[in-house]
């Protein structure tokens, strides 16, 4: 059976209540007829306005963006069948990049699916693994539902969330967001036991961290210790201060800070950015978390939740640093020379000038070959202002993104200021069609190219049988 009119008509305006309650201030998607344009419409009524765009995916990053930016829930509208499977990989990219998304779509009616197969597919099942929760939007209190699935998009951790839409069914309700961890005063105590008389530490930041950049720069600028960042948690310390020494990947790069360490702690560091090599660091190493962490990465490292600067205050005092003074940023200084060593121009020129003339700018990065020369001359102010997907490090990041960031700027007081998106031609060639979106809503976005007319960082890896320039080469 299909709901009545009056049914359908109660949740939406639920919904649209739903979302003004959780602070939402935007809706991005691609609609469907029906329910999708009642939705905008009701969203409209209450002050919430819509960004069209040319693909599911790519409202979905354009709204994670504009969440992760404005600390509300970004939030999605699609349609049923290939809108939802379209959309898969921006909901993988928002849970794996830890960035707040609420996604919508409607679904052909429980009533109705036992003789309509058009569009119909267990939208339930298909994204379940790439969610932290997802379930109906029913007509029980869909204010309330949709309120407490966009606060469980905001975590901790940030990630994504997806109501499917059936105004026959009741709904589900989802959980309560976990709430920061508690102290655990005997992992501290070990953790203070390693690191008492140590000469040497050195502190990894990563992407749970920036919530907390504030406290954490007071703890570690004029510390001495040498700090590294992951690429999502770049800016959350500051790049111009003397204990930064750049970016922490995993790879060769940071082996000569790391390797002469006697104590690494890592301060909001998950698995899921570094490069998936094995961990050979052999310094005891801490993991100080205040949200849900998979220690799997760093083999045999101590866990430690609770409040991450007032803990790594307490672990830094009980060792002893003698590494030179300025040794981290003489590391960072050594691995940029090596970069500049071709006077000639290429993507490293590109990068180092861009970086240079635009030294406070909001930032995205695609994923590609580009990233290897942009990311160590990037210094970004603060947390976010550089954008990059590296937990899913997806293509197709940058440009959506950066209608994201530029919408977001607009929504916290600062219209008109730049947004530099830095995209590869692979990146850019899967959002060609968003380029109309930063032209019909007149964003003050700049778009950077880098053309080699190739899967690059593919082609680096390929051998011999693994299919020549056909299977990474483009035409010009």
């Amino acid at each position: 059976m299909t709901a009545p009119a009056h049914v359908a008509a109660s949740i939406t305006a639920g919904l649209a209540d739903g979302l003004v309650a959780a602070g939402v201030r935007r809706l991005f998607g691609m609609p469907g007829g029906g329910p999708n344009l009642e939705m905008i419409g009701a969203a409209a009524a209450r002050g919430l306005p819509f960004t069209l765009a040319h693909g599911e995916t790519a409202a979905c990053v354009m709204a994670a963006a504009f969440g992760q930016l404005t600390g509300t829930p970004g939030v999605a509208l699609v349609t049923r069948g290939p809108g939802l499977t379209s959309a898969v990989n921006g909901l993988a990219q928002a849970t794996l990049d830890r960035a707040p998304l609420l996604l919508i779509s409607d679904r052909v009616p429980a009533g109705q699916r036992r003789r309509v197969g058009h569009q119909r597919v267990d939208q339930l099942a298909v994204t379940a693994p790439v969610t932290r929760w997802n379930g109906v939007l029913g007509h029980t209190d869909p204010g309330a539902t949709v309120a407490a699935a966009a606060a469980l998009a905001l975590g901790p951790p940030a990630g994504a969330v997806h109501l499917d839409y059936d105004p026959g069914e009741p709904g589900d309700r989802p959980p309560v967001p976990p709430r920061p961890l508690p102290p655990d005063p005997g992992a501290m105590e070990q953790a203070l036991a390693l690191a008492r008389g140590r000469s040497r530490p050195i502190v990894l930041i990563g992407a749970g961290a920036a919530a907390h950049a504030t406290a954490l720069r007071r703890v570690l600028d004029g510390s001495g210790v040498p700090t590294l960042t992951t690429y999502q948690a770049a800016g959350t310390v500051d790049t111009r201060c003397a204990e930064f020494g750049g970016l922490f990947t995993n790879s060769a790069a940071e082996h000569p800070l790391l390797a002469a360490a006697d104590l690494i702690i890592g301060v909001g560091l998950d698995g899921v950015e570094p490069m998936p090599g094995p961990w050979e660091q052999s310094a005891p190493t801490v993991l100080l978390h205040a949200e849900e962490l998979d220690p799997g990465y760093y083999d045999g490292a101590l866990p430690v939740p609770g409040p991450l600067a007032d803990q790594l205050a307490a672990l830094l005092a009980a060792t002893v640093p003698v590494w030179p003074a300025g040794g981290a940023a003489r590391h960072r200084q050594r691995l940029l020379d090596a970069l500049r060593v071709d006077p000639g121009f290429g993507p490293v020129t590109l990068a180092d000038a861009l970086c240079r003339r635009l030294p406070d700018t909001q930032v995205t990065v695609d994923a590609g070959a580009h990233m290897l020369a942009v990311m160590p001359f990037c210094e970004p102010t603060g947390p976010h202002r550089l954008l990059i997907s590296n937990g899913l490090a997806t293509m197709g990041y940058a440009v959506p993104a950066a209608i994201g960031a530029a919408l977001a700027g607009a929504a916290l007081g600062r219209a008109g200021e730049r947004v530099l998106c830095l995209v590869g031609d692979g990146g850019l060639g899967m959002t060609l069609a968003e380029l109309e979106t930063l032209a019909r809503l007149a964003l003050p976005v700049t778009v950077v190219v880098f053309d080699d007319a190739a899967l690059s960082l593919i082609g680096v890896k390929q051998g011999p049988g693994q299919g020549g320039d056909a299977a990474v080469r483009f035409g010009p």
